[in-house]
């Protein structure tokens, strides 16, 4: 239950204590806001009885709180089969979260083909995603990275329906959270720069944080 003995993650320096507490500190924040955050969303759906919307929005939390969990567990593991286990499901749960976070979506948009294909090709790839990662540990990693980047911005063949269905300040903080996570991927890159793990899951917060925003006002002006 190791990665390969040659894998370039075995080769990168171990991070400090001071980067293992900021790192540690960024997901516990990330923890605290989803709770906050969904209670209230999840409350505010359910009083309307909204069940479609409220499953959605469920699947978009579980999502939310497997990625950053088992992030924290993950990058808090020292060294260990363990620690390469809890690797399989954190990169998982990248794909479940994007996947999660699509549905949400989708959910505000008025029903159509285009929308039930993209949430069908969405879902297909985070399935397929989640199997290597799975199956197939510590391979194809830097293709991975491009596929959860694929996988998220394909959303721009429903730019169509997203304009018809979306306030336009929920699509602004949509590609302004695109953005802000396509830049975190140079510090993830950034092995010799300190902080640079912390800085790139900063990343990943901010534009969870700004995803949810988007979502909160479209169901809000639903």
């Amino acid at each position: 239950m190791t990665l390969p003995s040659e894998h370039p993650r075995l080769m990168k320096r171990p991070f400090t204590l001071g980067e293992l507490v900021a790192d540690g500190v960024v997901h516990a924040l990330a923890l605290l806001a989803g709770i906050m955050g969904f209670s209230a969303l999840l409350y505010h759906v359910l009083r309307q009885a909204d069940f479609g919307l409220f499953a959605a929005l469920a699947v978009y939390a579980a999502g939310f709180f497997l990625m950053f969990g088992f992030s924290l567990a993950y990058n808090m593991a020292p060294p260990s089969a363990l620690k390469w286990m809890l690797r399989r499901f954190d990169h998982s749960a990248i794909y479940v979260m994007i996947a999660g976070t699509y549905t949400a979506i989708l959910a505000q948009f008025d029903p159509g083909v285009m929308v039930w294909v993209l949430g069908a090709v969405v879902w297909a790839g985070a399935v397929l995603g989640v199997v290597v990662k799975l199956a197939l540990p510590g391979r194809y990693d830097r293709l991975s990275v491009v596929a959860y980047i694929a996988l998220g911005w394909m959303g721009v063949l429903a730019i169509g329906p997203a304009r018809a269905s979306l306030p336009d300040v929920s699509l602004w903080l949509i590609v302004l959270g695109g953005i802000t996570y396509v830049g975190g991927v140079a510090f993830y890159k950034w092995h010799r720069l300190r902080f640079h793990n912390a800085i790139w899951h900063l990343c990943v917060a901010v534009a969870a944080g700004l995803h949810f925003s988007a979502i909160a006002i479209a169901v809000g002006q639903g």
